[in-house]
């Protein structure tokens, strides 16, 4: 009898014993199979989510930060950007504002006039490789001269619109600019000296900076 209650007693444990094995064999399995998360990017997950908002950093060029604008000539409250010597980068965030700011930090240029809409930059009448004397800088119209780094594209309309030049091959113009939405850079075709996309003309600082 006793006998018999020892095999039992073996039977049960040995049950147990095995239940127990294929429970951690499944367990370690599952863990094999799933993904960690590394804690830094649990603590940074905003940047996995990518969300945007009115003033949000989008790109930079030389180091001058674009912003995102949410649209609209008064967005973002409307405020009106300034150095901290005074001088206006222009409504915030604009493309003009975004142009106004990158000559000011990078380039050290001033323009003598804080007027006008983006098409305003471009004046008809000036001659291709004369100076605008509302923003103290070279003009040319399309065509006539091949696009460079820094360079200001102007295009024409209500308010137009301006951006910065950040590459130039035989063949593409890369632009810069702020109050595009979300994607801050485009490539124009370029067939010999004249940009696509209806770009009237460029400004030109006169000794232009890489």
């Amino acid at each position: 009898m006793k006998f018999l209650f020892r095999n039992k007693l073996l039977l049960i444990i040995l049950l147990c014993l095995s239940l127990f094995a294929i429970f951690f064999l499944n367990q370690k399995e599952f863990f094999s199979n799933s993904v960690i998360v590394p804690e830094d990017l649990l603590e940074n997950s905003n940047t996995i989510l990518d969300v945007k908002n009115c003033g949000d950093s989008i790109g930079s060029f030389n180091g001058v930060i674009v912003y995102l604008n949410s649209g609209g000539i008064m967005s973002c409250n409307g405020e009106r950007n300034l150095s901290s010597n005074g001088y206006s980068y222009g409504i915030k965030w604009q493309c003009v504002e975004f142009v106004r700011r990158y000559y000011y930090n990078y380039l050290n240029h001033e323009m003598p006039s804080r007027n006008g809409h983006a098409s305003h930059y471009f004046r008809d009448a000036i001659p291709s490789g004369s100076m605008n004397l509302e923003r103290d800088l070279l003009q040319y119209h399309n065509g006539d001269v091949k696009p460079q780094k820094n360079d200001i594209l102007i295009w024409p309309g209500t308010y137009g619109h301006v951006a910065i030049v950040t590459n130039v091959t035989e063949t593409t113009v890369s632009t810069i600019a702020q109050n595009v939405g979300q994607n801050c850079t485009e490539v124009l075709s370029l067939n010999e000296y004249t940009i696509s996309g209806g770009c009237v003309g460029l400004l030109r600082k006169q000794t232009i900076q890489d």
